[in-house]
This record gives C-alpha cells, sequence and structure tokens, in this order.
C-alpha cells in the first residue's frame, strides 16, 4: 500500500466526492478514474472506490484483473478498516477500492452494511475519497451520492443520457422527501403520490407539494424538507463532448431543476473525447498511464480545479 497520507488526512474526515449517473455507457467510471488521477497530480492523497456493487469493474481500468483485497473484506470482517482493503497503482497518491461483483450480499446490502461502509469511508486516511457509483436510482446507489460532500452528476450530450440524468437528479429528490416522511405515514403518502409526474393531484414541482404538506401536516415539516433540498447540489458534467458546446448540455437540467425541484444544480464542465482513452479501455491498459497532456486528463484537471475553487454550498 501507498504510503502518501498527508497530515490533513490523519485529523479530519476526507472530502467525499460522489459520481453517479442515469445510465450505463456514459463513461462515469473513467472520469471517476481521471478526476482521481487530477487530484494525486496536484498533490492530494486519493483513494477511488468501486461502488457499483453489483457490477464492479473499476479495477479494470486500473489493469487490475484479480484484486486481491475487495470491498467484501471488509463487509466479511476479514479487514477492520477500509484503509486495509486499499490497493495501491501507477499513479502516486492514487489508491483503489475494488469491489466484488460476484458477492450477491453487496448488491443487496442490509441498512447496518451500508452505514458501516458510509462511517468506514469517513474515517478513509486521505484528503480525498471519489465514489463511483453504480448506474441507476436504487436506494444504496442514492443514499451514497446524498451522503457525499460532491454530488457529481455525469451525462453524454445527447438527449437521452440528458434526461436519465435529470431523472437521477429527480430521483435523488424524492429519495430525500421520502426518508424525511418515513415514519409520517400521512405525509409519507404525499410524497409517494406526487413521485409520479401524472398524478391526480396535480402536483408537479415541488414548490407545490411543500405547500400540500403545509396544508396536510404542519408549515414545520414543509420549512424542514425545503432546509434539507439545499444540501442537494448536483455539479453537472458532460463527458465524450466533441465540441465547446456539448460542455453545457447540462444547462436545461439546471433550468429544470432549480424550477420543478427546489434545487441548485451547478454546470462542472466537461471532458472531450479522447480516442485514447477509448484504445486504452479496449486493451486493458491501466488509465494511469494516459499521457499527461491528453485531452480527457486536461479536462479532469479543469473540473477539479473548478469544483476546488467553488467548494461546496
Amino acid at each position: 500500500m501507498q504510503n502518501q497520507h498527508t497530515e490533513n488526512a490523519l485529523t479530519q474526515s476526507p472530502q467525499i466526492w460522489a459520481v453517479g449517473g442515469g445510465k450505463g455507457g456514459i463513461g462515469k467510471s473513467v472520469l471517476s478514474i481521471l478526476i482521481s488521477m487530477a487530484l494525486a497530480e496536484k498533490g492530494q492523497d486519493t483513494v477511488v472506490i468501486d461502488g457499483d456493487l453489483g457490477g464492479a469493474n473499476l479495477h479494470t481500468f486500473m489493469g487490475i484483473r484479480t484484486p486481491s483485497r475487495t470491498l467484501n473484506d471488509f463487509i466479511s470482517r476479514q479487514c477492520a478498516t477500509l484503509d486495509e482493503v486499499c490497493m495501491g497503482t501507477e499513479q502516486k497518491g492514487l489508491r483503489i477500492i475494488c469491489g466484488a461483483s460476484e458477492v450477491l450480499t453487496l448488491a443487496n446490502l442490509q441498512y447496518t452494511q451500508k452505514v458501516k461502509i458510509l462511517q468506514a469511508i469517513s474515517r478513509i486516511e486521505a484528503d480525498h475519497v471519489i465514489l463511483d457509483l453504480g448506474a441507476g436510482t436504487g436506494f444504496n446507489t442514492l443514499d451514497f451520492f446524498l451522503s457525499a460532500d460532491r454530488q457529481i452528476v455525469v451525462m453524454t450530450p445527447q438527449p437521452v443520457a440528458i434526461q436519465n440524468a435529470y431523472a437521477f437528479v429527480r430521483n435523488a429528490v424524492y429519495r430525500t422527501l421520502s426518508r424525511l416522511t418515513s415514519r409520517r405515514p400521512s405525509l409519507g403518502r404525499l410524497v409517494k403520490t406526487a413521485m409520479d409526474p401524472k398524478n391526480d393531484m396535480r402536483v408537479r414541482t415541488v414548490s407545490t407539494l411543500l405547500d400540500r404538506v403545509a396544508e396536510n401536516g404542519d408549515p414545520a415539516d414543509a420549512t424542514e424538507m425545503a432546509i434539507h433540498l439545499k444540501r442537494i447540489r448536483p455539479t453537472l458534467i458532460t463527458n465524450m463532448a466533441r465540441e465547446p458546446r456539448d460542455k453545457n448540455a447540462g444547462r436545461i437540467i439546471q433550468m429544470v431543476s432549480q424550477k420543478h425541484l427546489m434545487i441548485q444544480a451547478e454546470i462542472g464542465g466537461g471532458v472531450y473525447y479522447d480516442p485514447q482513452i477509448n484504445a486504452m479501455v479496449s486493451a486493458m491498459e491501466p488509465l494511469t498511464r494516459v499521457e499527461r497532456d491528453s485531452n480527457a486528463l486536461q479536462s479532469a484537471l479543469t473540473i477539479v480545479s473548478h469544483l476546488e475553487n467553488t467548494g461546496k454550498g
């Protein structure tokens, strides 16, 4: 294991950046690695975690065919901490925690196991932890996403991918509201009904939903929900951009999220399509060997600088 831990990492929790998306095939795992590499290039001790609990393959992008340690070693108590599960990479300052897709229990985490992993992630000795989530909007995926300091949503410039990215953000919002009302049956039913865009209550926006919550419960309930919604600030990143305007593909999500979901999303930029990356993935060559002046890595460095400068709202 590499021992690049900084004094800062030993005294406080790492910054956790979760990378999610509405569908597979958008290059989310590759982007997670590029962001991790960019952070390491900037001198930040970084750990990237394969959070695709049902289809772990992040290690293959690092040239690791059969991991000697995986997240399951921590879940099964063979390793006491996630630091023990970490494996070194060819990139100085970058370690990886591999997943184990063949382990059924990882794909169907119990609540206590999920809490255990979240707590352990916050204790990893590093400056940054990048959590590469599985595609889709399962509860575990959304909960890991919502727990992060930075919530990154990946899309490609294609209309379908943009729609799927918005669906991911919308589901994250309603997952938050559902958890808040889980012990309030009447309010929980309101939220569940509102999740259907064509609901009979004619609730089309979260703002209208909160009005109904205030009417049917207590105005304080609506206020509390609004406060929690402010903590959802997804950063929208376009992957495999081919021209400058593609980097702003998330603008429509930004506008619709503010109008319909009561949340502030931000544009985090984009990563240009890079044929070198595709060739390396096809050849199962470690992405850590990508040329330092490649379009993809330079784009990732720009994104990381933006995220570090803006901080979390």
